[in-house]
C-alpha cells in the first residue's frame, strides 16, 4: 500500500509541475539552456511594447521616504484647467467695463522618469541667483515631451459708457483652438526623502479666437491663455499621481485637475 501511495503522489506532483509550466523530472531539459533558446518572458515583451512600469510604483525607504523608480519609466498626464471669473472696472457714472471669462483647456502630456539626483531641478525656480546644484538630497524628475490638447474660450466684453446714447453691445469672444506646446508646459519632481511631489504647470495659450464685430470695429482674431497667471505651483504628499487644486483669482477661480497613468496612452 505504501508503494502505491508513493506512486500516486509522484504522478500528482508531475501533473502539477506540468500545469505550472515547469518540466517534469526526466524531461531532458538541461539546466544550462541559454536565454536565447528559452522562450521570451511575456512581461518583458509587454514592457518593450507599452513601456509599462511596475504597477505598485515606488517602494518605501527604510525609515521613511521613497525609493527612486527606474529611469525611463513612461507615464501620461491628462490635465484640465478651467477659469471662470467676472471682473468689473470703472465707476458707473463715468463708465464701466465688465469682462466675463469662461475658458477650459485640456492637455495630454507624456512624461518619463529621469535619473535620481542629489540636486533639485526646482532650485532654479526657488533660487534664480543661486547655484542650482547646491541643494543636497534625493530627487527624481519626470520629464515631459510636447503636450497636445485644446483651449475653448467663451468670453464677453461690455463697455457701459453713460456718455453715449443707447446701450453698448456685449462683445463675445469664442472658439476652440488646438494646443501644441513646444515649450515645457510642466515640471514634476519627487522629493524622495520627504515623500512628496511638486508640480509646476505653465498656463498654455494660443491664438485664433474670434472677437465679434462691435460699433465701428470689425470682427478680429485674438489670442487667449488658459489662466490669468503664468504658472501654477503645487506640492502634494506622496509619489507622482493624481491631483486637484483650486486657486482664487480676481473675480473668480481657476480649477486644475490632473490624472496620472503609467504607460503611454493612445491619443
Amino acid at each position: 500500500m505504501l508503494e502505491e501511495t508513493k506512486a500516486v503522489l509522484t504522478l500528482v506532483l508531475a501533473a502539477v509541475l506540468v500545469a505550472c509550466g515547469e518540466p517534469s523530472v526526466g524531461s531532458g531539459r538541461s539546466s544550462s539552456t541559454s536565454t536565447a533558446e528559452a522562450p521570451a518572458d511575456r512581461t518583458t515583451e509587454a514592457r518593450k511594447d507599452k513601456q509599462i512600469p511596475p504597477a505598485t510604483g515606488p517602494a518605501a525607504k527604510p525609515g521613511g521616504g521613497l525609493m527612486a523608480e527606474p529611469s525611463g519609466v513612461d507615464g501620461h498626464l491628462s490635465i484640465q484647467i478651467r477659469w471662470s471669473a467676472t471682473t468689473v472696472k470703472g465707476i458707473p457714472s463715468e463708465g464701466q467695463i465688465t469682462e466675463v471669462y469662461n475658458r477650459t483647456a485640456h492637455l495630454d502630456c507624456p512624461v518619463t522618469s529621469g535619473d535620481e539626483a542629489s540636486y533639485s531641478y526646482f532650485a532654479a525656480f526657488d533660487n534664480p541667483n543661486g547655484d542650482v546644484f547646491a541643494a543636497t538630497g534625493s530627487y527624481q524628475p519626470w520629464w515631459n515631451e510636447e503636450c497636445t490638447g485644446t483651449l475653448t474660450v467663451d468670453d464677453t466684453y461690455h463697455h457701459n459708457d453713460p456718455t453715449l446714447a443707447g446701450p453698448e453691445p456685449i462683445i463675445p469672444t469664442t472658439g476652440t483652438r488646438p494646443l501644441r506646446t513646444g515649450d515645457t508646459p510642466l515640471t514634476i519632481e519627487t522629493d524622495l526623502n520627504r515623500a512628496r511631489t511638486r508640480y509646476l504647470f505653465i498656463s498654455p495659450s494660443t491664438s485664433g479666437f474670434v472677437q465679434a464685430a462691435a460699433r465701428g470695429d470689425a470682427e478680429k482674431v485674438v489670442s487667449a491663455s488658459a489662466a490669468p497667471m503664468a504658472t501654477m505651483d503645487f506640492t502634494l504628499e506622496g509619489p507622482i499621481g493624481d491631483g486637484k487644486r483650486e486657486v482664487a483669482v480676481q473675480g473668480g477661480r481657476v480649477w486644475i485637475d490632473w490624472v496620472f497613468t503609467r504607460g503611454r496612452s493612445k491619443r
